[in-house]
C-alpha cells in the first residue's frame, strides 16, 4: 500500500468518534443508571413550534388553563421533553396523567416521572423502575427574602445567607416534596436538608408524624439555575 494511503488510514483511525448531535433546545440527556434518564430543555421556541413537537395522541387540554404565553411554553417544553425521554424505554403511545396530588404518571405503564420548569429551562427525570423527583430553580435573591419560611435554624447555619446555597436548599426541598408525592407538608418542619460527604450531594429527610425517610439528593448548576434530583432505589 502506498505511503500516502497508509498515512490517510492512520489519520482516520486516530480520529475521536463524533459526538451525538442533539436538537438545539435539548441541552442534555444523561443516563443516571440503567433504569433512569435525565433531560434538560432550553426554552427557545415559540408556542406554535412546541405544539408541533408533541406526539399527535397527546391530550393537550391542560394547556387551555395556561393563559399566559410563558406558562404555555413551559408546559409544552416540559411535555416535549417527557416524550423525548420516553423513547429511550418504549415506542408505545402512552398518555401522561396527573393523580389527585398533581403528580404526573403514565396510567398504562409503571413508569415514574418528575417534571420541573422555569421561564428558561425545563427538566425531566424518568425511570422504568424507581420513584424519582426533580426541581430546577433560577438563582435569584428571592430565596433569601423568604428563607425564614422554609429553612430551619440548622439549615440557616449551613447556607450562611448565601444566595446560591439558599436556592439550592429550596430546590432540594421541592425535590423532596415530589418524592413524598403527597401534600400537607410544611417545608420548614417536615422537609429537612443537610450536607452529605459525597460531592454535589445533599441528604434530605421527609419527617411527619407517621412517616420518616432519608433520601439522597444530587445537584448541579446549569445556566444560572440549580438543578436537584433524587432516585429512590431502596
Amino acid at each position: 500500500m502506498p505511503v500516502s494511503c497508509l498515512a490517510a488510514l492512520f489519520f482516520i483511525l486516530i480520529q475521536p468518534p463524533l459526538p451525538v448531535l442533539l436538537p438545539m433546545p435539548l441541552l442534555l440527556t444523561r443516563q443516571l443508571n440503567p433504569h433512569t434518564i435525565l433531560g434538560i430543555w432550553q426554552l427557545t421556541e415559540p408556542v406554535a413550534e412546541l405544539q408541533q413537537l408533541l406526539p399527535p395522541y397527546l391530550d393537550a387540554s391542560q394547556l387551555t388553563g395556561q393563559v399566559h404565553a410563558r406558562r404555555q411554553r413551559e408546559w409544552l417544553a416540559s411535555r416535549t421533553l417527557v416524550y423525548h425521554l420516553l423513547k429511550h424505554f418504549t415506542d408505545e403511545p402512552l398518555l401522561l396523567r396527573r393523580n389527585v396530588h398533581g403528580k404526573p404518571y403514565f396510567e398504562e405503564k409503571g413508569y415514574c416521572v418528575s417534571i420541573t420548569h422555569s421561564p428558561h429551562l425545563a427538566a425531566v427525570i424518568l425511570s422504568d423502575k424507581y420513584e424519582v423527583g426533580t426541581d430546577i430553580e433560577l438563582i435569584t435573591p428571592k430565596a433569601l427574602r423568604v428563607a425564614d419560611k422554609f429553612l430551619s435554624e440548622a439549615e440557616k447555619e449551613s447556607t450562611k445567607s448565601d444566595e446560591k446555597e439558599t436556592c439550592l436548599y429550596w430546590s432540594a426541598k421541592e425535590t423532596l416534596y415530589k418524592m413524598y408525592s403527597r401534600k400537607k407538608l410544611i417545608f420548614k418542619e417536615n422537609l429537612l436538608i443537610e450536607p452529605a460527604m459525597q460531592p454535589n450531594t445533599l441528604l434530605g429527610r421527609v419527617q411527619t408524624d407517621n412517616f420518616s425517610k432519608l433520601y439522597q439528593i444530587s445537584f448541579e448548576m446549569v445556566l444560572n439555575h440549580v438543578l436537584t434530583y433524587s432516585i429512590d432505589q431502596n
